[in-house]
């Protein structure tokens, strides 16, 4: 963290939590993360001589803030405040964060691109961006675990790839959990056409040699070409995608969830929605006489409407009334 953000300083508690996180089994994209949430946690309270000077009340302003002034949804405050929650524990003030009004947690439906988008998509690619973006789509790998993707990785013979550690690029799977992931035939073709850099591990490769980081810029820059919307398009759909897809053609859920490396699954059974692509068998369904195009029209009665076409409804007293003399008559 930064030593200057605010008066807490470099010796005080939050950077010494930060780093003691950092020299724990923490992995370095997970570490940024928490990092972020700290610094903006400082940078709210940089009036605060010591955190024993934050009450609850303060932690509800804090939350109002990252709503209204971060504009950050509900999950990402629910997230914020774990981490902050976490900070206190170890300060010794565990339950701080309970009494709050925290916002409820938000599932979101599983995005998925449809298949015309995709189709144009793809049109649109260049062969190094086909196979990149196939591998997204045919694997489920998350951004990070292709931007790692090693040729060691990939077997030809048993069409397979894996997610595996690589210590030395500070690299681990999610939960510390090397996979091993079938692929169909169609990427195994496009890998063994893909250009190999000498003496390059990585399966795509920067200008340089390295880490390609800029997989999602790639992507928007399809999606524009292609005359998509680039704000739609992101890494993380054609992971949703994959999902979606293989339970839908018939795998069962734990196999897939051992591919997308979910920790529970309820997490992969969020992926078994119905297809979206529906509305050409939809319309394929028809109501007895709504079909009928030439049939003309039809009016309510001119006695049943009132002024302005609209129906006259008789008060009681007077539909009473009228019954009443005709039972008499």
């Amino acid at each position: 963290m930064d030593s200057q953000a605010g008066p807490f300083g470099p010796s005080s508690q939050v950077t010494v939590y930060a780093t003691s996180r950092k020299s724990r089994r923490s992995k370095p994209n997970t570490h940024r993360k928490y990092e972020a949430v700290l610094e903006r946690f400082v940078e709210f309270f940089r009036d605060k001589e010591s955190i024993d000077q934050i009450g609850a009340d303060d932690l509800t302003r804090y939350i109002i803030a990252l709503k209204k002034d971060h504009n950050l949804g509900a999950n990402t405050i629910l997230h914020n405040m774990i981490v902050v929650a976490q900070f206190f524990k170890r300060q010794g003030r565990a339950g701080i964060t309970r009494g709050l009004q925290l916002p409820e947690r938000i599932t979101p439906l599983p995005r998925e691109y449809t298949t015309a988008d995709l189709a144009k998509f793809f049109k649109a690619t260049y062969d190094t961006e086909r196979v990149l973006f196939s591998t997204f789509l045919l694997t489920g790998l998350r951004e990070l675990e292709v931007v790692h993707l090693f040729w060691a990785d990939v077997s030809f013979e048993l069409q397979t790839v894996r997610v595996t550690s690589k210590p030395e690029l500070g690299s681990y799977p999610k939960r510390w959990e090397e996979r091993e992931v079938p692929i169909p035939v169609q990427l195994i073709q496009l890998l063994k056409t893909h250009t190999r850099r000498p003496g390059c591990k990585f399966v795509f490769f920067s200008s340089k040699g390295n880490r390609e980081y800029h997989m999602l810029d790639r992507c928007k820059a399809v999606a524009k070409r292609a005359g998509l919307e680039p704000a739609k398009f992101d890494l993380k759909t054609f992971r949703s995608t994959y999902a979606s897809r293989t339970l839908r053609t018939g795998f069962d859920v734990r196999t897939v969830q051992h591919w997308m490396g979910h920790k529970s699954l309820e997490t992969t059974m969020r992926y078994l929605v119905p297809s979206q692509e529906v509305h050409a068998r939809l319309d394929q369904v028809t109501v007895p006489g709504l079909d009928d195009t030439e049939a003309s029209p039809r009016k309510a009665p001119a006695k049943e409407l009132g002024q302005g076409g609209r129906r006259r409804l008789r008060p009681r007293s007077e539909a009473s009334g009228k019954g009443s003399q005709t039972a008499r008559g």
